[in-house]
């Protein structure tokens, strides 16, 4: 998978940017800090999630002193050629695939599967149970049309219920009617989830392997509100039988898929009590390629992958490493304040873009 093509009007600090990409190789966006590298790193993931990496707040993406943005692009794969088109306003957003209009997120979401690391990444251990379980249902939306119909139902499901558990006079068999259905779509999701969980901290664990000298364990532990077991649909439904008059009490859900948690361990203790910030590192980017590589089993391509500053806080050893496991038919952008040699490299395809307000400029070779 590659994107070939994209134009950017009023994206940030591009007022019209049109730039054209190899299908595979190494995209090297150098130049000055506060000059677009990230923003353009930000328009492809937002293609490919529909979503900031870095505001929960879109209209920030528009120029200053404009009513909208506007991204094309063209998206290559193995079977088939798509052409995206999403049109911001403050208010609205209206996608597009081949000129026609998309009305569910989720049929846009992954036509460009993106993966992304950027510094903000090694947060992922601090963060709130929320950020967590973002990180894995974002991409099981990807890979899972089954999940993803699954998630959202749920979550209407829930706000459904806790509506009703707000109103003293409710509908005791309507309330019993959604959490039948809820305890339902939360056995595929749990299931899901974990399975998925257990694939990644397997690639996780080699790919850490490989960075690291010290042959440390790595490995996460889903926690959920009951045993994942056989019987878990029981387990579910006794757990919303026990809380029914909790729930009824504070108006709110008080067990369920959307509490969980996942907590990651190096040697058997928790990632935040002991890694260093170069071990978080290492380990986050080891769970990128990993979950490249999961793309890839499922989907037989890879993804387009973004590392925003990657090489910063990377020694030179480090630095080689990473770009030695890179496979050659992935393509991947990569943002740097410094042009990078061409010996860090090595055999790499590898093309370089000079960003200079607001301007790509794609250098000779």
């Amino acid at each position: 998978m590659n994107l070939s093509f994209l134009r950017l009007r009023n994206f940030r600090n591009y007022s019209d940017l049109t730039c054209r990409f190899s299908s595979q190789g190494i995209h090297v966006l150098h130049g000055k800090n506060a000059q677009g590298k990230t923003n353009l790193i930000e328009a492809i993931y937002y293609l490919s999630h529909l979503r900031s990496f870095r505001t929960q707040n879109q209209a920030q993406m528009i120029t200053h002193g404009q009513s909208f943005f506007h991204m094309d692009a063209r998206i290559e794969t193995m079977r088939r050629k798509e052409d995206l088109k999403v049109v911001l306003m403050p208010e609205k957003k209206h996608l597009y695939r081949w000129n026609e209009p998309v009305k569910k997120y989720s049929d846009f979401i992954g036509i460009l599967n993106a993966v992304l690391f950027c510094p903000d990444d090694l947060m992922l251990f601090q963060q709130s149970p929320k950020m967590r379980r973002r990180f894995i249902d974002m991409e099981l939306i990807k890979l899972s049309r089954v999940y993803t119909f699954t998630l959202n139902r749920y979550q209407k499901l829930l706000r459904q219920r806790n509506a009703i558990l707000k109103n003293d006079r409710f509908d005791p068999i309507l309330l019993q009617t959604l959490t039948n259905q809820m305890i339902k779509d939360q056995v595929v999701i749990l299931s899901q989830r974990e399975q998925y969980l257990k694939e990644l901290m397997e690639k996780t664990q080699k790919f850490f392997h490989f960075f690291s000298k010290e042959k440390e364990d790595i490995d996460a532990k889903y926690i959920t509100f009951v045993p994942m077991d056989e019987n878990l649909e029981d387990s579910i439904r006794q757990a919303y039988q026990k809380h029914e008059k909790r729930d009824r009490l504070t108006h709110q859900t008080q067990v369920g898929i959307h509490k969980d948690d996942i907590d990651f361990h190096m040697n058997g203790i928790s990632i935040k009590d002991i890694a260093s910030q170069g071990q978080k590192r290492s380990l986050v980017l080891s769970m990128k390629l990993a979950l490249c590589q999961i793309i890839y089993e499922k989907q037989k391509e890879y993804p387009v992958l973004l590392l925003d500053d990657v090489f910063s806080e990377l020694d030179v050893s480090r630095s080689r490493q990473l770009i030695s496991i890179l496979p050659e038919s992935m393509q991947v952008f990569i943002s740097s304040t410094d042009k990078l040699d061409r010996s860090l490299f090595q055999n790499k395809d590898v093309r370089y873009y000079e960003i200079i307000q607001g301007h790509c400029k794609e250098e000779s070779r």
